[in-house]
């Protein structure tokens, strides 16, 4: 890569998906010495990611121009934790960088990031089980992996929770004191003095508390998983077609109106126990590995 004297990253929150990375994205921005892209389109930069997000360097340098001064300058983006690539480009690009990774228990976060693949468009499969079905397929077929409507590894809601060998990449070409993992109960359980912690590990003023400690990416999926799919990605070029005004107002609507929050009692916002039941069997082996790489007791993972 070109050397440039623009500012540019020296931290990165590398994932998990559906694991608190936007909340994390929001509480960090908040500090006076910390420089994170403003707003929400442009938190998933996933530059150094050969599926996925900006292909262009100047362009990505270019959304931290403003930095100058800033001791902390970071993004996130969680496409870089399943990404194989994504370590060695970083350290490729910054040898220093500090790398933050944030897991969550990882049958919660593929029910979860099955919930937002549906009610973003994205995924046109129903119901939950049926995917998970669905998934060795996907990994294995080459045309799926470039031509779908969003991040492949998204689609891979229980392989893109094997945490073990996604961090083990990390601490493969980082040294350890580069590397911050935390869980997303620590953000849940103390967000004050977890995201102190964080400050304190970026060199920042650790004795600073963000005004704002809501809880981002809130839950919402939709009443038909085959309305949001055309909805999304089909009905725009249709109503083009046929020459209808306000097409983006009208995909926009159809879109909300078919959302619900987690209030509701649709069943797609709930793991069915038997599934719960035997990811926790799957995933039993990889937690325990995980355990051990990060030095923290995930046995509630387990039950």
């Amino acid at each position: 890569m070109p050397e440039c004297s623009q500012p540019k990253p020296n931290f990165f929150i590398v994932g998990a998906a559906q694991s608190g990375t936007t909340s994390l994205w929001m509480y960090l921005k908040q500090h006076p010495d910390v420089f994170m892209p403003e707003t929400i389109d442009l938190k998933e930069l996933a530059y150094f990611c050969y599926l996925n997000g900006i292909k262009d360097y100047n362009k990505h340098l270019s959304i931290f121009e403003k930095s100058h001064g800033m001791k902390a300058v970071g993004e996130a983006s969680h496409a870089y934790l399943t990404s194989p690539e994504s370590a060695t480009w970083i350290k490729d690009f910054n040898p220093l960088a500090k790398i933050i990774i944030i897991l969550r228990n990882p049958i919660e976060r593929a029910h979860s990031l099955y919930n937002w693949m549906i009610s973003e468009g994205y995924e046109w499969i129903y119901p939950f089980e049926k995917a998970l079905r669905m998934e060795q397929k996907r990994l294995e077929d080459e045309r799926f992996k470039h031509c779908n409507p969003e991040y492949w590894y998204n689609y891979l809601y229980f392989n893109s929770g094997l945490y073990s060998k996604q961090f083990q990449r990390y601490i493969n070409v980082f040294p350890k004191k580069q590397v911050y993992v935390l869980l997303l109960e620590d953000l849940k359980e103390n967000p004050i003095s977890t995201i102190q912690q964080l400050y304190s590990f970026l060199e920042v003023d650790s004795s600073f508390t963000p005004n704002d400690l809501n809880v981002y990416n809130a839950k919402k999926v939709p009443k038909s998983v085959k309305l949001q799919f055309f909805a999304k990605q089909r009905l725009h070029k249709y109503l083009l077609k046929l020459r209808v005004p306000c097409t983006n107002k009208i995909q926009n609507a159809i879109l909300k109106i078919n959302c619900v929050d987690s209030n509701s009692r649709i069943r797609h916002l709930n793991i069915d126990s038997a599934t719960a039941e035997k990811l926790q069997d799957n995933y039993r082996e990889d937690i325990d590995k995980t355990s051990k790489i990060i030095n923290r007791d995930l046995r509630s993972w387990h039950s």
